[in-house]
């Protein structure tokens, strides 16, 4: 049933080839181009492993089966040889949508004539077996109609399929003008051994040769078409091993690579304005449909409705804009168009590109960026009022203590004046009388000195200074009379704070823990743990729990002499800093006042030996 030829295992040897270069191309089928590259290289393994189960066969019925599968796959061959030239040059889109499947079905005429060709004649005229020496031939007189009609097909694909690639190699630079030439040679092989065979000047009269030129060229070609690792692989010239090696594993479909591949979108006019190219972003980004290659673009973009000069039939001048586009009923987009003038070798205006880029994302950021821009300096001017508020709170102040301190001194100094001169003239039995007056004198003086500092304790605070609390703590205390007292410092804090109202704040709290408490005391200032602000504590009788509420009310106080603005004062000046003041219980039951500034204070920096 078969027989052993030696241009068997040749013609295997193109059909694994061919099958491997077909499997490297269908794992990047993704490309457009790529899957008729594919069908070409499995159409030449079909068309190989025909010819050679043909060769194989020794009886007329299987040898004419399998010559009909090989020559379906010789048509198929040239059919996917020209679509992939086609798109490999990016003109796949000019194409009527009807060719492509045209090309693929018509050798199915194949299927039912050759088997029974004996009967008509239309393919082979007198098919029969002839005996070449051990082995069995299929011989004939002539090709039928059939053939003969396929073969003009076949010539005229495969001479338009070089001129295409050939074009392609004139048109492209570096590497694609390299690998156009191999496979236009590819290509033109094939078809000069086809044209051998049938002219019959083949060295072997009873087969084609074609598979085993294309062996040599397209195999070759192809395969450094597909992959450069697998031509690194293969016992080829060195020119095309160095040129796979600089081209690592690179489809080089140039428009697709370079275009198809590319994220923003890119239109191609000609002169008059016609689409020639555009890639899929493109359509996506405009919204156009597949096949509008060959249309004026004017046609298929309203190009008025976002260019007001724009002229209906003209072309745009040279430019750049941003547009938005709706690409749904909820969604708009922003495309930053870029209109550029393509000159040809001459200088001579040729046509235009088109850039489209998605700048949405950034035109949201920039909008983002503007609000808060505009929330920053809607804040700057709060900012401002408030402090043109504050500045006229402190001058209302400085104006109530300028009243205070003139008009309600001067009258006292001079009753002070009178009464000291009463003391000089009146007998011993008015001095308790004159002592009480002078008392009271002394009295509204201190009235009158914490209410001046109660009015600059609510000041706001504008101007800070870095400050040592310890120090600030130990000048307090020699401000104030603390002759049955002592102070404890126990703290190595410094605050941002307005240093003559912090002094204020240590002299009243140290006043409060001597004046409310009998017998000898001892007031400790420390560090909140943390060190986020300070305490003033002391050993004495504490403040019941019922009153802590009620001490920071201006004029409360539970000390005959006392004002009951001290701890008023407190509070103020605490709140003016931003600052938080409670009032809680020392160990030995006195009282602790403290102090949370909120932020970390810095250390102080405490010598070494």
């Amino acid at each position: 049933m078969f027989q052993y030829s030696i241009y068997v295992p040749a013609l295997l040897l193109v059909a694994v080839v061919s099958s491997v270069a077909g499997y490297l191309g269908y794992a990047k089928r993704g490309r457009r181009g790529t899957i008729w590259y594919v069908g070409a290289m499995f159409s030449l393994a079909t068309w190989s492993l025909s010819l050679a189960l043909v060769v194989a066969s020794t009886t007329l019925q299987l040898k004419l089966v399998f010559f009909t599968s090989f020559l379906v796959s010789t048509v198929t061959l040239c059919s996917c040889w020209f679509l992939f030239a086609v798109a490999y040059a990016g003109h796949y889109d000019r194409l009527q949508r009807y060719l492509p499947h045209a090309l693929l079905l018509v050798s199915l005429v194949y299927v039912p004539l050759t088997p029974t060709n004996q009967a008509h004649g239309l393919v082979l005229a007198n098919a029969r077996l002839v005996r070449d020496g051990s082995l069995v031939l299929l011989a004939y007189d002539t090709w039928g109609p059939v053939p003969w009609a396929f073969v003009g097909l076949t010539y005229v694909l495969l001479l338009s399929a070089t001129a295409i690639l050939l074009r392609k190699a004139i048109h492209s630079r570096n590497v694609y003008r390299k690998l156009s030439l191999v496979l236009a040679f590819a290509g033109l092989s094939m078809w000069v051994g086809n044209l051998i065979t049938i002219a019959g000047w083949s060295p072997f009269p009873h087969m084609m040769i074609v598979p085993l030129s294309f062996l040599f060229w397209g195999a070759i070609g192809l395969v450094i078409f597909t992959s450069m690792r697998f031509v690194q692989m293969l016992p080829i010239d060195t020119v095309l091993a160095r040129l796979s090696s600089r081209f690592d594993d690179v489809l080089p479909l140039a428009r697709d690579f370079v275009i198809e591949e590319f994220d923003s979108g890119v239109m191609i006019l000609d002169a008059d304005g016609r689409i020639v190219d555009i890639n899929s972003t493109a359509r996506k980004m405009m919204g156009l449909e597949d096949r509008v290659v060959g249309k004026p673009v004017f046609e298929v973009i309203d190009l008025g409705k976002y260019w007001d000069d724009y002229e209906e039939g003209e072309l745009l001048s040279d430019r750049r804009k941003q547009i938005w586009v709706s690409v749904s009923e909820t969604e708009e987009r922003c495309y930053d168009i870029n209109i550029s003038n393509i000159e040809n070798s001459s200088g001579a205006f040729a046509g235009q590109s088109i850039l489209l880029y998605d700048v949405t994302g950034q035109k949201e950021r920039e909008t983002q960026l503007r609000q808060r821009e505009e929330e920053l300096r809607q804040q700057k001017r709060d900012l401002e009022r408030q402090k043109q508020q504050l500045e006229h709170q402190n001058e209302r102040l400085d104006r109530f203590a300028s009243i205070v301190s003139h008009d309600l001194r001067n009258p006292l100094n001079v009753a002070t004046g009178h009464v000291e001169l009463l003391d000089t003239k009146l007998d011993d039995e008015y001095q308790n009388s004159v002592q009480e007056i002078d008392m009271a004198h002394e009295r509204m003086q201190d009235i009158i000195d914490d209410a001046l500092t109660l009015a600059r304790s609510g000041k706001a605070i504008t101007e800070k200074e870095d400050v040592d609390v310890r120090a600030v703590a130990t000048e307090a205390w020699e401000n104030v009379e603390t002759d049955r007292a002592s102070l404890d410092t126990d703290v190595e804090l410094r605050l941002e704070s307005d240093r003559d109202r912090l002094l204020n704040v240590f002299e009243n709290l140290f006043r409060n823990s001597i004046d409310h408490n009998d017998g000898d005391v001892t007031v400790r200032v420390g560090a909140l743990t943390g060190d986020t602000g300070f305490y003033v504590e002391d050993d004495g009788e504490g403040i019941p729990q019922d009153e802590r509420a009620d001490v920071f009310e201006q004029g409360y106080t539970t000390h005959e002499e006392g004002t009951g603005l001290g701890l008023a004062i407190v509070r103020d000046i605490v709140r003016a800093h931003g600052w938080e003041l409670s009032i809680a219980e020392s160990p030995e039951g006195g009282a602790r006042f403290e102090i949370d500034c909120f932020s970390d204070p810095v250390e102080v920096e405490t010598a070494t030996a």
